[in-house]
């Protein structure tokens, strides 16, 4: 089945997100090989539900969203993110975003720390990448960065554009790194849990699943993974659960014409009734009201695992 990734370009090139589905790790292309940046735009329609599901990648990414709002969640935070803030995102950290409302977009570059010159790499940036307290950093934009950001949105694969990049990452680390204050270690073991059991529900989510069962997968206890959940995702497992039933069901509901009916129980509802009343709570209205205003506006996108709330 599919769910909608934004829609993403580089320059006049469109191309899809590649994602694996086991690991979720995103992989990265680059433009040449000897310059290891990439960067692209990001469209995000709020009526098919556009949105980037937990995943990481070995790159490290800037973020800004220059139109509307998306939603982000890293390392359990959950936050909001405008046009007045960048994201720096460490390499290797799961992370996911939504939309928040409305229609958004996003330029977002991916880079890899060879960029940087071998001294400058080992001395500055890579002790500071390599602190555990540093998963990722909201940055105010002032005036002469945001100018920067949009010359961005018309970038090209020109020299003076590699340069422009260079010398914009080289004054964003000397900022980050000034300002950048030691935090708490990650628990990395922790986070492996989290994943496994994320990568549990998303192919098990149509079976009648309890607390209890999802404990038992990771070999802890329902108070534990509650508490794992709530860390994480600021929810309960249940509601984790249905939430992204719910998404499940309201993707097949644009996208295709089977009933509700049969939707319902596909995702995991054995009362119809109880699956309308959330399918309502959650998006406002009813699922068959919900295809009539939004059905089929949007094309399918290649298949992935939406991630909840």
């Amino acid at each position: 089945m599919s769910v909608s990734f934004p829609k993403c370009s580089s320059g006049s090139a469109n191309f899809v997100i590649s994602m694996d589905e086991e690991n979720r790790k995103e992989y990265v292309s680059f433009p040449s090989d000897d310059f290891p940046i990439t960067m692209y735009t990001q469209n995000y329609f709020h009526a098919s539900c556009d949105h980037i599901p937990f995943h990481w990648h070995d790159e490290l990414q800037l973020s800004w969203v220059y139109e509307g709002e998306l939603e982000y969640r890293i390392n359990g935070d959950t936050f909001r993110l405008g046009k007045d803030k960048l994201l720096l995102i460490n390499s290797q950290l799961m992370h996911s975003s939504r939309t928040a409302g409305n229609n958004a977009r996003a330029l977002c570059i991916d880079f890899s720390t060879d960029i940087f010159h071998p001294l400058i790499l080992k001395h500055y940036i890579r002790p500071f990448l390599e602190n555990r307290g540093f998963s990722y950093i909201l940055l105010p934009l002032k005036p002469y960065q945001t100018a920067s950001l949009e010359d961005f949105l018309t970038w090209t694969k020109a020299p003076s554009g590699y340069f422009s990049i260079m010398n914009f990452l080289s004054q964003m680390f000397d900022e980050v790194i000034r300002e950048f204050q030691e935090g708490n270690e990650l628990n990395y073991e922790e986070m492996e849990q989290f994943h496994t059991i994320l990568n549990y529900v998303y192919e098990h989510y149509a079976e009648p699943l309890t607390v209890q069962q999802l404990a038992a997968h990771i070999m802890t206890n329902k108070n534990r993974l509650t508490a794992l959940f709530r860390k994480y995702t600021n929810m309960s497992p249940i509601k984790y659960l249905n939430e992204y039933r719910l998404y499940i069901a309201r993707d097949m509901i644009v996208h295709t014409d089977k009933p509700i009916s049969e939707i319902s129980a596909d995702v995991g509802y054995r009362q119809i009734s109880y699956f309308i009343q959330q399918f309502r709570d959650n998006y406002g209205l009813s699922p068959l009201k919900y295809r009539n205003k939004y059905g089929q506006q949007e094309p399918a996108a290649p298949s992935s695992v939406p991630e909840t709330e």
